[in-house]
């Protein structure tokens, strides 16, 4: 009787307590899901006001200079000096932004200056303009256009500021300059006034500051400042923009604990969230619709901007995947890692193996899917090697004809003297497979399909109707189609991600998007040719390298064991991270310690006399970065064998300064083999390079 109370009394706390934990962990996960979606707001709205002071800051610009511009075309039929001076006075009545307007004749010599009050010492036609000035001058001269500098010191009127030098010439001939005298400050700020009042601004010209709002140090280390170029003529200035604290009180506050202590505050938490979020995206479509309509005044003005379009589309698909790639990959390292821990913790006939299965499967899709984006945005890890593209075409081709069918025929003419290329043999692999694959589609009923390479030179005229591609000898790979065509316009976003002229079941638009993404990354260029009912051709130009073709040998299959043995240290911010690389470290047989931060692993190796083989860090996180820490960590024990993980791409850690080139790497997500493999052969590593100063690394895997 006793017994059987007992399991009554433990299967009546067990549903609370299970029921509990479950709503806890929710109320955490939604919790952090509000903030990561709030911080993207709030960067946005950022962003938004960075865009609209840049557009704003340009229009005006060109508005105050424009004056100077009608000028100097109204005195071209030469009026007497008596007339100009009026006439500047005019101006500058107008247009109180003017610090002083200058005659300089075609001599250099200051002839008159309004306002004359401040200004006797620079006007006569015995004083010259400085060196400086003189150069903006031949400068403008030999333009025969508006020249807009810095001032390289302080302005005669006093303070900083910016010149505008207008040629005005009379029959043909230099009849003097029309030069315009700007003071920052007192010009930026009649401009920004009343413009982002939530938002601190500061604008730069190179390393000088030359406006701000007086402000304290940005939120988080910078964590929302966002950024925006200002160009206009020769200026080139940056507009920094980052939110007051009332825009970000929201991430300091205490709620989160109010939630986990009291479950039926969540409903309120929820609608507060949803309140916050449509109030932010009314005020971002505000700011978006006001930017779009001052956007449309400057198009009208400058219609060739248009064709720049501000071109940046692979660009953007680039920010996206490095977002993606951080955030998504760490989400699923532990979605993926819990269902690989599952999966081997149940047997083949469980119940619940296939249902695990198909979640190691989802994750590993979506693996893929980030892979691709950063394909499109050229952010991918490319194995490059110098390669004969001759012989990798002819392998690929022995596998070609049953993609191709009996009704495609294939005809290939290759160079037996073309040049070498460095690129990822893998990824132009798959950049061939992809064009075979497009021309077979576009060949429904047949046809000759043409692989053609040769050598070529490119030279300035051809790289003028192309821009962003270099001057010099390329290998040129020519796939061809005798198919359907296309018309201009489909040719206008045959690159773009995510279009496709095909049924939705049989194309998602991403083939042609990642072929241009890797084949720019590699340093090449890809043009395309097609007519409608004539077929299409596309170009792949790659850099012609020197070097001599490298030749990788197979590596033989080994049957070794992952199991192994040593202490390793574990850094990650990130909780649930942390936990799951515990777990797959630990069932190999290693010893893990973990630590949150940077500075709990420096405190636990500065008082601990335990032996440590290898640290494994995650390259980004709060406070000190992986690198910073790992040369703290070498002053203390120059033996450590260092292994660094992230949810960046390699290529992104070290662009971002966080790692130098050949440092040794895993990338998230990855799973309990793939790290278990990594740290063995590292520890096993004969070859322990200095990964800094007094601490050993093993080689790049």
């Amino acid at each position: 009787m006793r017994l059987r109370t007992d399991r009554i009394l433990i299967s009546r706390l067990l549903l609370p307590a299970v029921f509990g934990s479950t709503t806890f962990i929710a109320a955490l996960i939604l919790w952090q899901l509000l903030l990561i979606h709030r911080r993207a707001e709030i960067e946005a709205a950022t962003r938004e006001e960075a865009l609209f002071v840049k557009t704003k800051t340009e229009s005006e610009l060109r508005a105050r200079i424009l004056p100077l511009e009608h000028l100097a075309g109204y005195w071209q039929a030469g009026p007497n000096k008596q007339d100009m001076e009026s006439d500047a006075s005019l101006v500058m009545s107008g247009y109180p932004a003017y610090q002083a307007i200058e005659w300089v004749d075609p001599t250099f010599h200051v002839v008159w200056m309004t306002p004359e009050i401040g200004n006797h010492a620079a006007t006569g036609a015995t004083e010259g303009v400085d060196q400086g000035q003189r150069a903006m001058l031949e400068d403008a001269a030999d333009r025969g256009s508006t020249v807009v500098t810095t001032s390289p010191g302080n302005l005669p009127q006093g303070g900083r500021g910016f010149w505008v030098f207008v040629p005005v010439h009379s029959k043909k001939e230099l009849s003097g300059f029309l030069v315009g005298v700007f003071q920052y400050q007192e010009l930026l700020s009649s401009i920004l006034q009343g413009v982002a009042p939530d938002y601190w601004l500061a604008i730069y010209d190179g390393d000088e500051e030359i406006y701000s709002r007086t402000s304290p140090k940005p939120l988080g280390e910078g964590r929302y400042v966002q950024e925006a170029n200002i160009s206009i003529g020769q200026l080139n200035w940056q507009v920094r923009a980052w939110p007051k604290n009332g825009a970000v009180e929201y991430i300091r506050s205490p709620l989160p604990m109010l939630v986990f202590g009291l479950g039926s505050l969540i409903a309120i938490v929820l609608a507060f969230a949803v309140y916050m979020a449509e109030s932010s995206h009314l005020h971002i479509s505000e700011l978006a619709a006001a930017n779009l309509e001052l956007e449309k005044e400057i198009a009208g003005r400058e219609q060739a901007e248009q064709a720049l379009r501000e071109a940046q589309k692979m660009e953007a698909i680039g920010r996206l995947a490095g977002g993606v790639a951080h955030d998504f990959n760490n989400l699923l390292m532990v979605i993926r890692g819990q269902a690989a821990l599952s999966l081997n913790a149940v047997g083949p006939g469980a119940p619940l193996h296939r249902e695990l299965a198909e979640i190691v499967k989802a994750a590993d899709r979506a693996s893929s899917l980030t892979r691709k984006l950063l394909a499109l945005g050229r952010k991918q890890v490319l194995q490059e090697r110098v390669l004969d593209l001759n012989a990798l075409v002819t392998q690929l081709v022995e596998m070609l004809p049953p993609v191709l069918g009996d009704d495609i025929s294939l005809r290939i003419d290759l160079d037996p003297g073309l040049g070498r290329v460095k690129a990822d043999s893998a990824q132009l692999e798959q950049v061939i497979m992809n064009l075979v694959f497009n021309a077979r589609d576009a060949m429904p009923d047949g046809g000759e399909l043409t692989i053609e390479t040769e050598n070529c030179e490119l030279d300035e005229a051809w790289v003028r109707s192309h821009p962003g591609v270099r001057v010099g000898a390329y290998v040129l790979l020519r796939v061809g189609d005798t198919g359907h065509g296309m018309d201009q316009e489909t040719q206008s976003h045959l690159f773009e991600p995510f279009f496709t002229t095909k049924d939705k079941s049989k194309g998602t638009g991403l083939g042609l998007a990642t072929v241009y993404g890797t084949v720019k990354q590699s340093g090449g260029h890809v043009a395309v040719s097609s007519t409608l009912g004539a077929g299409t051709t596309i170009q792949i130009y790659l850099p012609r390298v020197q070097e001599i073709v490298e030749v990788v040998e197979a590596p033989k299959p080994l049957v070794r064991s992952l199991e192994g043995e040593g202490r390793i240290l574990v850094v990650e911010d990130d909780d649930a991270v942390r936990r799951m690389t515990r777990k797959f470290l630990e069932i190999r047989g290693y010893t893990v310690i973990e630590a949150r931060c940077a500075a709990d692993a420096l405190q636990f190796v500065e008082h601990r006399e335990e032996t440590i083989d290898l640290v494994l860090t995650d390259v980004v996180m709060p406070g000190m970065k992986g690198r910073e820490l790992v040369d703290q960590l070498g002053r203390l024990r120059p033996s450590l064998k260092v292994l660094y993980m992230s949810a960046y791409t390699e290529d992104d850690a070290i662009s971002i300064g966080v790692l130098s080139p050949g440092t040794t790497f895993i990338e998230k997500p990855f799973s309990p083999d793939e790290l278990a493999a990594k740290v063995r052969d590292l520890l096993n590593s004969d070859r322990n390079n200095l990964n800094t100063p007094g601490m050993r690394r093993g080689a790049k895997a």
